[in-house]
């Protein structure tokens, strides 16, 4: 059970360490001011929101979040701190944290299905945070699979 509980929490890690870069390459750009003008990859067919520019950096600040509270849960997991994980998942990924960003991004104006996307989002983190006290990892990982899937899929399917 260790040995899979490391290999999963590397996997994890290693694929949260990737996302790192991506985002860190992301800030880069922009605070270079090459981020609108670097050249895009003509197969990205992911839909770009076009928000102002205080909305965009208000979702960068809500995305740098949920990245950070991904990071917070898979550490509290593995040092089974189960509540802490929990609460994680629940104030900084659930439905609070929606209001939260609600209030922040009210100005923007979002397309129906992203906002369909971000509601499965924050349902699963609630999911996720309901399960994480049962203290099972078999019942856990499903879940936060689920929470991180909810991201990628999002982040598939749109771009700033």
């Amino acid at each position: 059970m260790t040995s899979l509980r490391f290999k999963i929490f590397g996997g994890v890690f290693m694929f949260w360490a990737l996302v790192g870069v991506a985002m860190a390459q992301m800030e880069h750009h922009d605070s270079m001011g090459i981020g609108a003008t670097a050249p895009r990859n003509a197969n990205d067919n992911r839909v770009a929101l076009g928000l102002k520019p205080a909305a965009e950096d208000s979702l960068k600040q809500t995305m740098r979040e949920h990245l950070e509270a991904l990071n917070g849960i898979v550490a509290a997991l593995g040092k089974e701190e189960f509540e802490k994980a929990a609460a994680v998942a629940h104030v900084e990924l659930g439905f609070p944290k929606h209001h939260q960003a609600m209030q922040r991004e009210k100005d923007a104006t979002f397309p129906p299905k992203y906002q369909e996307l971000a509601m499965a989002h924050h349902q699963a983190a609630e999911d996720l945070a309901g399960i994480i006290p049962s203290k099972d990892m078999k019942k856990i990982l499903p879940h936060l699979d689920r929470t991180m899937k909810a991201c990628v899929t999002c982040h598939q399917a749109y771009k700033l």
